[in-house]
Formats: C-alpha cells, structure tokens, sequence
C-alpha cells in the first residue's frame, strides 16, 4: 500500500510539473497534449483494460467487448486531458479568461431561477471531463461558485485553494465531516453556488445506493444539504469534449427534510447512472472506487 500510494504521488508530481511546462502554450495545448497522453495511458494500462472492458460491456449492455473496448479508449483521452488541464489551471499558468472561452454552460436560466430561491444551489458533477472549467466559466459570468474539495495526501497542502483561487473560485474543504458540512451550509445560507462531485464510492460510511449494476456507499452531501437548506441540487451534464467543453444544466431537484436521506442519494444517483449510460464515453472508468466493486447477482 506504501508502494502504491508512492507511485501515485510521484505520478501526480510528474504531471503537474509537464502541465505547468505545457500551459504556455495556452488550452490548445493542453487538449492536444492531454489526449495524446491518454491515448498512451490507454494502451500501457493493460491490467485495467483487461479488467475494465468486460465490466463495461456488462453494465452498459453491450454486445461486444470491441463497443466497450472503444468506450475505455475514448474515456481515457478525454478525461487524461481534463486532469492536465487542471492541473495547469490550478498551476496560475492559465488566465481564468481563457479558461472561459473553452467552455460552453448552457440553460443558465435553471441556475437563476433557482438562486431566485435565495437558498443557493449544490450543482452536481461527474467525473466526466474538466468540470473546474465549467465552475471556472460560471465564476467569470459573475455567479458566486464554490468548489468542493477532499485533501489527499499525494497533493500539497493549500494546492486546492490557491489554485481555485486564481480562478476566481473559492474552495471549501470537506474535511473534517462536521466542519466541513457547516462550511458548505454557510455557502448555502448565503445563496452561493456549490460545485460537487458524487460519482465515486466512498471508502467508508456514505449511503448505500446501486450505480451500473454494483452497490456502492455513496456520498450523501449533495442530498444531505439540501434537505438541511432547502436548496436546489442541478445536475451538471456534459454535452460535448471538442473542440469545447460544453455542459448543460438539468432540471433542478428538491428535497425536503422529511425526505428519507437513501431515497434522496438514490435518485441523485439514478441521475447520474442515466448520463454516464448516455455518454460512457466521457465518464472516468479507470477511477478505481467504481471497478474494485462486485456486481450484484
């Protein structure tokens, strides 16, 4: 395990250092590198297509390996360059502005309807693309956007903050559980934007919920504040990887507090599912909360 978690911190360093060499060449760059870069993770990676290819193609329903085979190989060009792009954002080497122009956010009028609420909006994301420039492009527009974020131990301290904060976004840290809950209903309380991410199995409490075929402990967050706030939960969808990014906001969700917490984890899910089962192509396979668990028989 010491190994392994050596490896990926050295492996994040690495990146980060070649994003921050590529960010001078602007975001063309960075897609062009960034997918060049998953094509060859791709092909080195196969323990994981060995692994992953047949999972795909039962949770999808596919009737080859071949259709699943190029799922994988897509999902790895388009989400290694969102990770690259990130982290050259998140390096200051990349203006905000131009960041914006490489992202499309269409029905904002969902978004403001719901701020009309006056008790904020948790905006709900995949691992699906660059999602910090969608946030990047709302926060240029002038919405008031906060990301959420988990410390690790592979990243340095204060990287998630400073590098949102040169984006023009505010970053809130989830940890520690009750502390952090508290930030994101402060957010809330003040009618901001909450940016969260909640396609990923936790490694320990979260809600139980099934996505693609498998039980998974889910993160309860999202559906947690808006119970507590009365907020409006708007699925991030992504629409489009080139030659932009481009999201689409979904109908807003409510949840009042009477509402069971597994029955409100479940739909977001549900959600989630039916997106990832529209698009599979952009949709991370090869994060490793989601493959490690078994189906259900």
């Amino acid at each position: 395990m010491k190994l392994q978690r050596l490896r990926r911190r050295s492996m994040f360093h690495a990146l980060r250092w070649l994003a921050g060499r590529l960010a001078s060449g602007g975001m063309e760059t960075l897609r062009q590198r960034g997918e060049r870069l998953g094509r060859w993770h791709h092909r080195l990676a196969w323990r994981q297509r060995r692994q992953l290819v047949p999972q795909i193609q039962r949770a999808l329903g596919l009737d080859s390996r071949e259709q699943a085979g190029r799922i994988l190989a897509e999902a790895f060009a388009v989400n290694d360059r969102a990770v690259l792009e990130i982290l050259a954002m998140y390096s200051g080497a990349v203006a905000a502005e131009e960041v914006s122009r490489v992202c499309e956010v269409a029905s904002l009028d969902t978004l403001d309807q719901a701020l009309e609420h006056g008790r904020g909006v948790v905006l709900l994301g995949l691992h699906m693309g660059n999602g910090v420039a969608m946030a990047t492009a709302l926060a240029q527009r002038g919405y008031p956007v906060h990301v959420v974020f988990r410390e690790s131990g592979k990243i340095s301290p204060g990287f998630f903050e400073q590098g949102l904060g040169s984006l023009g976004i505010t970053a809130v840290n989830a940890k520690p559980p009750g502390p952090g809950l508290r930030r994101m209903l402060t957010v809330l309380k003040r009618n901001g934007v909450l940016f969260i991410l909640m396609d990923q199995g936790m490694k320990a409490g979260g809600v139980e919920a099934t996505l693609l075929g498998k039980r998974l402990n889910m993160p309860p967050g999202p559906a947690e504040l808006a119970r507590r706030s009365g907020a409006a939960v708007i699925p991030a969808l992504m629409q489009g990887a080139s030659p932009r990014w481009r999201f689409k906001l979904d109908t807003a969700q409510f949840f009042e507090r009477d509402v069971p917490l597994d029955a409100a984890v479940e739909n977001l899910t549900q959600i989630m599912q039916k997106q990832i089962e529209k698009q599979p192509q952009w949709w991370t396979w090869h994060q490793r909360r989601w493959a490690r668990h078994p189906f259900i028989d």
